[in-house]
């Protein structure tokens, strides 16, 4: 859902701040995106943020019911973990290979702890009305922007293989469960007024 042009603007300039971590603050904002979020179209939408659970607190969690290719309404909800849009996704590992930052690693973590407590929760699933564990999913990460993929890129060459290192992970560890990871300028962008 697009924002109005003020809201716009003060969204932008928490994901450019460049002098503090500005998760929380953004964190407001996804409700705004919450069909970018999902993997279809909802038909009704909750969200829930800061959900204290045994491992600590869930970032960002959609309950959404979904029609599915067969017809179906399906409800389900989706755990996903946030890192400030100043966090950098990856750093060098060697000349030819990078790998995922400290900020980035502590999401994948907390995903799949968060994700493993709300599965096991029978109060968390009856108050999401998502009885059937199967339907608690990895939603994924938004972390970083585009500008902050690469810690000291010096050009295309490292955004290059910053891009192969998130392709990897992807094809390897994210593409079976469905994971995605999103950078806030991704989601800015989902949110842009129209033009008028």
């Amino acid at each position: 859902m697009a924002l109005a042009e003020a809201e716009f603007r003060e969204f932008k300039a928490l994901i450019d701040e460049p002098h503090r971590q500005t998760e929380r603050e953004c964190q407001n904002y996804l409700s705004h995106a919450a069909n970018l979020l999902l993997p279809g179209t909802p038909l009704d939408t909750t969200t829930i943020t800061e959900e204290r659970n045994y491992f600590g607190a869930t970032d960002f969690i959609i309950a959404a019911t979904i029609r599915d290719d067969a017809n179906r309404d399906v409800r389900s909800a989706y755990i996903w973990e946030l890192k400030a849009p100043q966090c950098y996704l990856f750093e060098r590992d060697n000349a030819n290979r990078c790998r995922a930052t400290d900020e980035f690693l502590k999401a994948e973590n907390q995903l799949l702890h968060y994700t493993h407590q709300a599965i096991g929760d029978q109060t968390f699933r009856a108050r999401m009305q998502v009885m059937d564990h199967a339907n608690i999913r990895i939603g994924g990460i938004v972390i970083g922007t585009r500008e902050r993929f690469m810690r000291g890129s010096t050009g295309a060459m490292d955004i290059q293989k910053a891009d192969t290192a998130l392709q990897v992970r992807e094809l390897y560890l994210y593409k079976s469960h469905g994971i995605r990871v999103l950078t806030w300028d991704r989601v800015l962008d989902y949110v842009r007024p129209l033009p008028a």
